[in-house]
């Protein structure tokens, strides 16, 4: 992500007047550059969310962050494992897919109503997604109930699939057995 799509991602998410927690490489951003997350986001930018935003330099645990019950939303690049672990955890997700099947998963993300993917968001298009729509999606997501019922319901169909007798655990049962012969 670039640069200037980083300071519209954290203006983005200052306008939305969610709380959030916002993880960013402080040393790679760019394959081109290198920034300290003051460079990135802007003089006082964390002193001005203090309290209602968190921002983290370093790399987190996303699983548990996404497991824990303070977390409402999150705002995802859409690769298999963080739509799963989204989907697990019951978690709204805004999908902002980069490329290859980033997009497809974000499709999967619309289609299962567990979130939405605003389409033209695209990483590699040549224009910026500005701060103001940012901050009016992230609040759109956040508040609305049919997407939080959805991700509930995804949530209750990923656990039975995994549980004992589910479709998940017949399948790999299946297959263990197939590979034991």
């Amino acid at each position: 992500m670039s640069t200037d799509q980083i300071r519209e991602l954290g203006a983005g998410l200052e306008l939305s007047g969610c709380r959030f927690l916002w993880v960013v490489r402080s040393a790679k951003v760019d394959r081109e550059e290198a920034a300290e997350i003051e460079e990135l986001v802007g003089e006082g930018y964390v002193e001005r969310v203090d309290g209602r935003g968190l921002v983290v330099r370093e790399w987190v645990e996303q699983e548990s962050v996404l497991a824990h019950r303070a977390v409402a939303g999150f705002l995802s690049h859409c690769g298999w494992n963080s739509v799963i672990e989204a989907a697990a955890a019951g978690v709204k997700v805004l999908a902002w897919p980069r490329m290859g099947d980033q997009r497809v998963n974000a499709e999967v993300v619309g289609a299962s109503g567990l979130g939405m993917w605003p389409e033209e968001w695209a990483w590699e298009s040549e224009g910026l997604v500005a701060a103001e729509e940012i901050g009016r999606t992230v609040k759109e997501v956040m508040h609305d109930a049919k997407v939080g019922e959805a991700a509930a319901r995804v949530a209750m169909a990923a656990a039975a699939a995994v549980a004992e007798g589910g479709s998940s655990d017949k399948s790999i049962k299946l297959l263990i057995e197939k590979i034991s012969k």
